[in-house]
Order: C-alpha cells, then structure tokens, then sequence
C-alpha cells in the first residue's frame, strides 16, 4: 500500500506495524509483519497486534462525531496472513499471560471501529480466529482458511466454533473444524466467509482501501452503532436485537452535534444516488 504514514511498530522485532494512509478519510493499516514465520503467532507476536488495536480503541474521542480513526485494515505481510500457534510450544502460550489487554482476539472484538481483514495468503487456525474477528473478509486467489484444532487435538477458546455458526451456518461450520479443511478463497466466498475475491494481492489492497474509504466518509456515529447492533444482536434472541436496536434508535440523535448539518449533508447524498441510479443502464 502507497502513500501512507508509518505512526508506530509493537513487539521485540517490530511483528505488527501500523501506518496511517496519507488522506483526510482516517484510514489506518495494521500489517502482521513476521514473514518469515508466515506470522506464526508466537506470544510476542500477539501481544503486538493487541496492542496495536488497544492503541487504536485508545483514539476513541470523547465526542463520537470527532473520531479521527474512521477505518481500519488488516493484513498480513508476505505468504501467510497468520498461520496460528507452534503446537510444540503450547508451554508459552498458556505461561505468557495472553488475556485482558494482552489478547489480540480480544483487542480486535472491542475495537470500535470497522475493521477490514483483507486476507492474501493461509488463515490457519488461530489465523482463521483472527480472522473471523474482523468485521469484513477480503480475499486473493492465495487465500485459505483452515481450522487445525480437531488436527492437533487442541480445544478453540477464542469463539471460532459459535462465531463461524454466525457467519456461515450450522453444517458449514462443522464441515471447517471436523475435518480441518483447506477453505480456498473461492469456497469461502461461496459459504460467506468472505465478502469479495480480487484477481491478485495488488486488487486485493486496492479494494480494501475502497470499501474502509467508504466506510470511513459514512456517518462516523452510524457506523459504529451498526458495528455495535449487529455484534450484540449476533450474540443474542431476534427479539433481544430488536429491543436493543430500539434502545439505541431513542438516544441515536442525541449524540448528533448538529442534526441539521447532518441532515444537509444527507440531503447532498441522496442526491447523488438520484444521479447514479439515472446513470445505470
């Protein structure tokens, strides 16, 4: 990705990155950067990327029509996207005190704002769990999703096996973890996993600064508050979500510094969907 801003590197040897594209939409890349590892998650190497998504919930302003960070993408760097733990060294993980804070799964479920996996290689295991903590999947050819634990015989903590049920149903879901099959990008697209496949790595990118930048000149208050219904509304009864989408519906307009600018500006919108609507064939 051009044209963009390095603003920081976490972990020992600099395993995640984050740079900030040079634009007024608030976009910022955090990039998993062990490529010789194929960003094996080692304990380092996860306390970096929750640190790096705690560092961005920490640019939440105190007035949410002020927030700077409008967007985030995540991608990994190299051949692998994030191809889980060393099973042989399982001792330093359960020793290395990945919790609270430390969680890099966590970090990303909290972060308030939208984030983009844009996935350009294997997503394996505790990969496929970071993965499917992001808010939206992008794919190239080169990508695959698979889920060992059944493989190594190892127990999932980190949601995978009520989450997938969400994203791409009951049978689905099973057939990923039961037999720890290599989901390429084109079959994920197929069960919902991922929203879109790009020919290459370099459309890949591209579009994924398309979708965050449409994201990030959305209404900042409104995106969140969808971020917010639909992970809440997931977790619970249709009749729950309805009572929580109602809730947030009454105090919505609340927060609005200027409804009438919010208003005109929607107004300036609408017109431009009059225009491309006239414009399709």
């Amino acid at each position: 990705m051009k044209d963009r801003t390095h603003i920081a590197s976490y972990g020992p040897n600099a395993e995640v990155l984050v740079d900030r594209l040079d634009d007024d939409d608030g976009i910022y890349v955090i990039t998993m950067n062990d490529t010789d590892s194929f960003n094996t998650m080692s304990v380092p190497w996860m306390k970096a990327v929750a640190e790096a998504f705690n560092a961005m919930s920490a640019r939440l302003d105190p007035d949410p029509n002020n927030d700077e960070v409008r967007a985030i993408i995540l991608r990994g760097e190299g051949r692998g996207f994030a191809i889980g733990l060393d099973i042989s060294n399982l001792d330093g993980y359960f020793s290395g005190g990945i919790s609270g804070v430390t969680d890099p799964w966590k970090a990303i479920w909290d972060c308030p704002f939208p984030v983009i996996g844009a996935v350009n290689g294997p997503a394996v295991t505790g990969g496929f769990e970071i993965a499917t903590a992001c808010d939206v999947l992008l794919a190239s050819p080169r990508a695959v999703f698979m889920d060992n634990h059944a493989k190594y015989g190892v127990h999932p903590g980190r949601r995978l096996s009520q989450r997938l049920i969400h994203i791409v149903g009951v049978n689905n879901a099973k057939f990923a973890t039961m037999s720890s099959f290599p989901i390429e990008a084109d079959l994920a697209h197929t069960m919902g996993l991922v929203q879109q496949v790009y020919k290459d790595s370099g459309a890949l990118e591209n579009a994924a600064i398309d979708v965050a930048r449409m994201m990030s000149r959305n209404h900042p208050i409104m995106v969140k508050r969808y971020k917010h219904l639909i992970d809440q509304g997931a977790m619970g009864t249709y009749a729950e979500g309805l009572a929580l989408e109602e809730a947030s519906d009454s105090t919505f307009y609340d927060e609005l510094t200027d409804l009438q600018a919010t208003l005109s500006d929607g107004g300036a919108k609408f017109q431009e969907l009059v225009a491309w609507v006239a414009a399709r064939d």
